[in-house]
């Protein structure tokens, strides 16, 4: 790994005001949950802070994932990549550096969204608002991870940012998509061959959904053992993911 590399990518984030921009859209997102849950009768302050995670959420991802895409699309562009390339610096050195970088980018986000959290109700900050922040470490390296190889792969920006937001909501929605198919007919031949399909998927793909779940945030966290299950999905999915794309870069003819 390249420490020049890392601090490349950091240094891009910054001169792309990326910082700025992650900031404003945080504070927007703490504002409008505060305004949208003042509308509600009772239990105000637990109705900010569920919609002050489900925004810090999307905003986060979004973030990340739109950085990463036209950073690297803009790389390949410019010929950043082959200069870079050219230097004495192997492909597999170049890959994990900028995957180092985008992941301190993805922790450093994880931590202005526990900030907001602990603003919008210190007295009531808890071990679910800590499981909460750091599950979301694991879903912002996951999603920083997958831009970067949607990214070297496809040649289009707009297609990258569009595949990394359909796999996003695949990922979210798979704890729903398995409860729909283990209510219905098992005794269909249909939905067996979609219970086959969705298993097979849901067997490569992270599962978001178990992971920032906003019930924490009110209720608390219970299961810590649950926790650590989490983050070794999340642990194996990135490196995963990581290799996809360093065999990617491995193989590509410049």
């Amino acid at each position: 790994m390249s420490w020049p590399l890392v601090r490349y990518v950091l240094t891009a984030a910054i001169r792309d005001r990326l910082v700025m921009a992650v900031i404003i859209a945080l504070i927007l997102s703490a504002s409008l949950s505060v305004f949208l849950g003042s509308a509600a009768i009772t239990e105000k302050t637990s109705f900010a802070v569920v919609f002050a995670g489900s925004g810090l959420r999307l905003a986060g991802v979004l973030g990340l994932v739109l950085f990463t895409v036209f950073f690297i699309r803009r790389s390949f562009d410019a010929r950043d990549v082959e200069f870079l390339l050219s230097r004495p610096v192997s492909r597999v050195e170049f890959l994990l550096s900028y995957a180092a970088g985008l992941s301190v980018l993805a922790l450093g986000m994880t931590l202005a969204q526990g900030l907001c959290l602990y603003i919008l109700n210190p007295q009531a900050f808890s071990a679910g608002h800590i499981a909460w922040i750091v599950s979301m470490a694991a879903e912002n390296v996951i999603m920083a991870n997958t831009a970067l190889f949607f990214a070297m792969i496809l040649s289009s920006a707009a297609t990258a940012a569009m595949a990394v937001t359909g796999f996003y909501v695949l990922a979210r929605l798979m704890g729903q998509m398995l409860g729909i198919i283990d209510s219905t007919g098992q005794y269909k031949l249909v939905y067996q061959v979609m219970e086959y399909i969705i298993q097979g998927i849901s067997a490569v793909m992270p599962r978001l959904d178990l992971m920032g779940q906003t019930s924490w945030l009110i209720y608390d966290f219970g299961a810590p053992e649950n926790l650590g299950a989490i983050l070794t999905q999340g642990a194996v999915f990135a490196v995963m993911i990581v290799l996809a794309s360093l065999i990617d870069l491995v193989r590509r003819q410049f």
